[in-house]
């Protein structure tokens, strides 16, 4: 029994789009190092510069990207969906923790950047994740008082 996918990857003069588009990032990605590295020294061959390992970085990651684009041509990949729930939980979890940790302190950083997380799975109830964050916070603290002196974390700015 074999399985056939009914969908056809989405082709722009016979390139694979997303095999296209992720070639086109890396060749210019590697673009960018390539020029980058020529406003440092090259040196000899003797005392090699600076500019050497980024150059040959950026040559190599260039021919990548080529490769890619030119394996796109044969490929049959169709693009993932993307799992939009979890995506901006994650973010907004990171952003708040990074928000948070000077303002407000490491307790309330570490709460919401488990509880925002959290919030990715759907199976997760909110009074679960709450008690979840909690319960890290006070193992955080727990920790902190425990090593006095090692471990040097800001509970509660102010404080």
């Amino acid at each position: 029994m074999e399985l056939q996918d009914t969908e056809e990857p989405h082709r722009i003069a016979g390139f694979n789009t997303l095999e296209l588009a992720a070639g086109l990032i890396i060749l210019v990605l590697g673009i960018v190092v390539t020029v980058e590295s020529l406003t440092y020294p090259f040196g000899s061959l003797r005392n090699v510069g600076a500019a050497i390992f980024p150059m040959l970085l950026g040559i190599l990651l260039s021919l990548l990207g080529l490769a890619v684009i030119i394996e796109g041509r044969l490929s049959q990949a169709i693009a993932p969906t993307v799992p939009w729930r979890a995506l901006l939980s994650i973010c907004a979890s990171l952003a708040s923790f990074a928000l948070l940790i000077d303002r407000a302190g490491a307790f309330v950083a570490i709460f919401a950047l488990v509880f925002l997380a959290g919030l990715a799975d759907r199976t997760f109830r909110p009074l679960t994740l709450f008690c979840v964050s909690v319960a890290l916070c006070a193992f955080v603290a727990a920790l902190v008082m425990g090593f006095q002196g090692i471990v040097n974390i800001d509970l509660f700015p102010g404080a």
